[in-house]
């Protein structure tokens, strides 16, 4: 039996959140390293809450996105939050605003492979889940999702670098010695 609660913030434990039908509700069945909850919120509304809880909008969010990738991308990866330089990224499989969209986190994808008309997705914990999606489509979510990430490192990097304190072609000749 799953543990049933109503609020959820994404974290580097989330690996997916599937939505469930119960009725004529949507809830979401989220797949973490370890466990398995139902959460009874959409999992857009999971999103979206993520994205306030670590001091984004989703609106904010998705133009970060859209910066990257162009206006014209309603599948965009979004990087929902981060933590000592590393992204957490999910992947939408359909448009994010779709009741029937998985979100997958890309640090959580081991492999995934063509599955009679749809992909199985294997993730880091060694669960298999089949979605209705192509593998075209995933192959280019997941594309997505690394240029996201690397666009991320690169400006995590320049930020963390101390060139303002030092001209790039000038280092400090002076240290002190201990």
């Amino acid at each position: 039996m799953t543990e049933v609660v109503t609020r959820y913030y994404l974290s580097f434990d989330t690996l997916m959140l599937l939505p469930i039908e119960e009725g004529n509700k949507i809830f979401t069945r989220v797949i973490e390293r370890n466990r398995t909850l139902t959460v009874l919120q959409k999992p857009i509304h999971i999103v979206t809450g993520s994205c306030t809880f670590y001091g984004a909008s989703y609106k904010n969010v998705m133009n970060t996105s859209r910066l990257l990738f162009g206006d014209n991308k309603q599948k965009a990866p979004l990087l929902t939050a981060n933590a000592f330089g590393i992204p957490l990224i999910f992947i939408p499989t359909l448009s994010p605003s779709s009741d029937q969209n998985v979100w997958i986190s890309s640090h959580a994808i081991d492999f995934f492979e063509t599955d009679g008309l749809g992909i199985a997705v294997t993730l880091e914990n060694g669960g298999r889940y089949k979605l209705g999606i192509s593998i075209t489509t995933m192959y280019r979510q997941y594309s997505l999702a690394k240029l996201l990430e690397r666009n991320f490192v690169r400006k995590h990097k320049n930020f963390d670098r101390s060139s303002f304190l030092f001209p790039p072609n000038d280092p400090p000749t002076d240290y002190p010695t201990l």
